[in-house]
């Protein structure tokens, strides 16, 4: 499973979270007391909102080895930015450029969207929701196929759609559903949607548990969803994420509303 970073804010707030999580997909010693090793090489990507563009960007090089595009990254996070990055460490799918997140979908129903996701989901049962084809994702992760499931069933990214949907997808999960969504409607408007769940057997398991939660930092000028690892490498006044809850952001040109939600 991955490190993820999702952060809405100032971007100098927003850089010693990129580089602790570089640092975390190194050496994460909460995966290593696993038995899991310690680090998170099967690929990284990220999602850069800033000033009316996107960059996308993935890579089948451990984020701790691709110092360039971290450099190019890290050079952009000055005045307001949104940032969603996923550092991976395969558990479904095979390890190639195609299993690497973000995803990015484009909707006949008029918003595209960038997906991240932590954690173990049954693909079989996304697909069969989503009227898919298993031969067909027969390589792909069970994100991708979640991605897919949304591609076809999200009429549209309101609040209320989103938790009908998140929340059929939340009963595949088989470990942890930790998800960044950024979406962009056909209006020109942006949002963000992120969850935080646990299932009640992985959770038992106090190495998983400390392994799985999702940080929460709130400042004046900030707003980031982090995993657990980050805190060793960027210690701030941290608040762990509640089991079971979802935050949804509305990203302005240069400032963000946040609404948490039970999911």
């Amino acid at each position: 499973m991955c490190r993820i970073l999702f952060a809405a804010g100032d971007g100098r707030d927003v850089a010693p979270l990129l580089d602790a999580l570089v640092k975390a997909s190194e050496n994460d010693p909460y995966k290593e007391k696993r038995g899991r090793g310690k680090q998170h090489r099967d690929g990284w990507g990220y999602v850069l909102l800033k000033d009316g563009s996107v960059r996308h960007y993935r890579s089948m090089k451990p984020v701790f080895e691709d110092t360039e595009a971290v450099e190019s990254l890290r050079g952009e996070l000055e005045g307001f930015v949104t940032l969603m990055v996923h550092a991976r460490a395969a558990s479904q799918g095979v390890k190639s450029l195609f299993n690497v997140q973000p995803f990015a979908f484009s909707s006949r129903h008029g918003f595209t969207f960038w997906l991240i996701h932590n954690g173990d989901l049954d693909k079989s049962r996304i697909i069969e929701l989503a009227d898919l084809d298993e031969k067909e994702l027969e390589n792909a992760s069970d994100t991708y196929a979640f991605a897919t499931y949304l591609c076809r069933k999200l009429q549209n990214p309101s609040l209320s759609n989103l938790l009908v949907h998140y929340r059929t997808i939340e009963e595949t999960t088989k470990s942890l559903f930790n998800t960044v969504t950024l979406f962009h409607r056909s209006t020109g408007d942006f949002m963000a949607f992120v969850t935080a769940r646990m299932s009640d057997e992985y959770m038992e398991n106090p190495l998983n548990y400390d392994y799985g939660k999702l940080l929460v930092l709130k400042k004046e000028k900030l707003f980031a969803v982090v995993s657990s690892t980050l805190e060793l490498y960027h210690p701030a006044e941290y608040e762990v994420a509640p089991n079971e809850t979802a935050f949804f952001v509305r990203i302005r040109e240069d400032a963000f509303e946040v609404e948490t939600v039970h999911l």
